[in-house]
């Protein structure tokens, strides 16, 4: 059986002139990287952990991509992470 974390990020973010939010580098576990492309990004709520109304982030980090949200109501940052237990 699978078990689901919401695991909080410290993530740098960007907002444009015309409003769009830009994660440019993020830290995790005491160390920082650099998100190098934005892949895409969506409303989505993950049914695996408890949020309200993220936004979900599709970014390339160290050349693999990676899903990070943002939840507007909260200010706050998080992925999920899976565990086998």
């Amino acid at each position: 059986m699978k078990t689901y974390r919401r695991m909080p990020l410290a993530v740098e973010a960007l907002f444009t002139c015309e409003g769009r939010l830009l994660p440019k580098r993020l830290q995790f576990a005491g160390e920082t990287y650099e998100i190098e492309r934005l892949i895409s990004h969506r409303r989505f709520c993950p049914q695996t952990v408890a949020c309200i109304a993220p936004i979900e982030f599709t970014v390339e980090i160290a050349g693999a991509y990676k899903k990070i949200y943002y939840e507007p109501d909260t200010g706050c940052w998080f992925s999920v992470k899976e565990y086998d237990t």
